[in-house]
């Protein structure tokens, strides 16, 4: 009844924001590991999606997604920021590189793993279609994070409000008129991009007057200039189906691999796993095992007699490393010493490109191949 009453008198107490993409890879540096499966469960699907573009059976596509994010994992635990990269705190773009470049490993080891359109994509070279105009791209990267993670998840991956909410921090009812700002500052990117190469006055005047109202007709004498003017054309295209053009270019320039329609569909099959992923399970589970417990305060005669006693003297006391630390160190040099064994077993078989082990190869699909090494540095088993 208490707690009933102080309801009435002080309101609902409204949800909790949940935290932004960039937050949660802050927190988990400053060593709040759980955390990671936020970042899990909001890219799974996608993660997995994009790898089963890449490889030929369910299999190979679920080793695939556990690499990546272990690997993701790992590298945050290190002190590294995706902040300062290419893509300033868009997550996705970056977890689906990481797909690519993991799924074409194996194209030397087993080439038969991979999907047959990929395949062929690597023997051809992994080639990026460079012949397309890449002014869209360009000016996307000049946008600020935020931008860039809205135009991200609403235009090219179609994610719901929801999600694009969590992974941007913004609240839900926030989302619909952000995006409209996002994509009024890359109509405004493009043009500046275009005007900065500019030295014609009448092409200036024409993308000024454009960029005013794109989503207008063009008046009779814009219309004569585009008519006479193939750049300006161009530009016109961009900035007057903003979202299809970005759809279309943007993700084809940043990951060289794309389905477009299949990767969207297999998507949107996917359900969000409900647990975390084994591997930080076990970390988890090791970092909790390996915290000693609070030593009790030892009783006045006892630190009497240790003081006193003859023969003895003092010493100084020298800082403890944390249970979670030493977890977290191990879980690291473990990661390393894998990778390690796995690229020299790889070497290996690449001498060998025709044997085969009697068992075929083994798809730790929960991530066990992190964790192998540890048990052979000493650690104890999950």
């Amino acid at each position: 009844m208490e707690g009933s009453s102080m309801q009435l008198l002080l309101g609902l107490r409204p949800p909790q924001q949940p935290l932004s993409d960039a937050a949660l890879m802050l927190a988990i540096r400053k060593g709040e590991i759980e955390t990671f499966r936020h970042l899990y469960r909001r890219h799974y699907a996608a993660v997995q999606a994009y790898a089963s573009q890449c490889m030929a059976g369910p299999l190979h596509a679920q080793e695939v997604t556990a690499r990546v994010f272990a690997g993701l994992l790992q590298q945050m635990l290190a002190g590294e920021s995706l902040a300062e990269r290419r893509h300033p705190g868009c997550l996705r773009p970056h977890l689906l590189g990481n797909v690519r470049t993991t799924a074409i490993t194996s194209w030397h080891q087993e080439p038969e793993a991979l999907s047959p359109d990929f395949r062929e994509w690597v023997a051809a070279g992994s080639r990026w279609p460079w012949g397309e105009d890449g002014q869209l791209a360009l000016a996307f990267e000049r946008l600020p994070a935020n931008t860039q993670r809205l135009l991200w998840h609403s235009v090219v991956e179609r994610d719901t409000p929801a999600l694009t909410a969590r992974i941007t921090g913004l609240a839900p009812h926030a989302v619909p008129s952000a995006c409209d700002q996002a994509r009024s500052a890359l109509c405004q990117a493009r043009t500046d991009l275009y005007l900065e190469r500019l030295e014609r006055q009448d092409c200036r005047d024409a993308i000024r007057r454009l960029a005013l109202r794109p989503e207008a007709p063009p008046y009779e004498e814009l219309a004569d200039h585009l008519r006479a003017c193939a750049a300006c054309v161009s530009v016109y295209k961009d900035v007057t189906r903003l979202d299809r053009q970005l759809e279309a270019q943007l993700p084809v320039r940043l990951l060289g691999w794309w389905t477009s329609e299949q990767y969207l569909r297999a998507k949107a099959a996917i359900p969000v796993p409900l647990s975390e992923p084994p591997f930080l399970a076990r970390l988890l589970e090791r970092i909790r095992a390996d915290v000693p417990a609070e030593p009790s305060d030892a009783s006045p005669a006892t630190a009497a007699t240790a003081a006193t006693a003859p023969g003895r003297h003092r010493r100084e006391k020298r800082p403890r490393r944390s249970g979670a630390a030493v977890a977290i160190g191990g879980f690291l040099a473990g990661v390393g010493v894998g990778m390690l064994l796995l690229t020299a077993c790889e070497e290996q078989r690449g001498q060998q490109p025709h044997a085969r082990p009697a068992s075929g190869p083994s798809h730790d699909s929960d991530g066990e191949w992190l964790l192998r090494p540890l048990h052979r540095r000493g650690v104890s088993g999950p």
